[in-house]
């Protein structure tokens, strides 16, 4: 994992952000502009962890191998190094708060809340019988942006 702080992500949630609106007011490729959604709610997330556990630079956390961690950050270098947006709600207070729909790519493979980045970045085809699930998807992601934008 490349080093972070909370001025990057903080930078990251907002161009990332404003990319997607001008990408969404051009109707723009739907694929990439829930690419630039995913990570903007993720960078999003990152500076609220790091806000939460009072960091405001993880060069520590993240710089240490894992036999000088402690149980407690193991369990944050983990999570801050995911891209699994559930789990990082979770470490949030926020568990079940956001509904993130399974989605199933034309290869049968299942795509969760951890790999979305990956669904959008490389454009695999889900099929469209399963549009109204990425809809519910993008949705889900504007909730969790409404709520982020309390604190980033």
């Amino acid at each position: 994992m490349i080093l972070a702080d909370k001025r990057d992500y903080s930078i990251g949630y907002r161009k990332h952000y404003a990319a997607y609106e001008k990408m969404n007011k051009r109707n723009a490729d739907i694929k990439s502009r829930r690419l630039l959604l995913i990570y903007c709610v993720e960078c999003g997330l990152k500076y609220r962890l790091l806000n939460k556990w009072g960091m405001d630079n993880p060069k520590e956390l993240l710089g240490k191998t894992k036999e000088e961690l402690d149980a407690d950050d193991k369990r944050k270098r983990e999570v801050l190094s995911s891209h699994n947006l559930e789990k990082i709600l979770k470490e949030l207070g926020q568990q079940g708060v956001f509904k993130f729909p399974a989605l199933k790519t034309i290869h049968n493979e299942i795509v969760s809340a951890e790999t979305y980045h990956q669904l959008y970045r490389y454009g695999i085809r889900t099929g469209e019988s399963k549009e109204s699930k990425e809809r519910e998807l993008e949705n889900s992601l504007n909730n969790v942006l409404e709520w982020l934008r309390e604190g980033v």
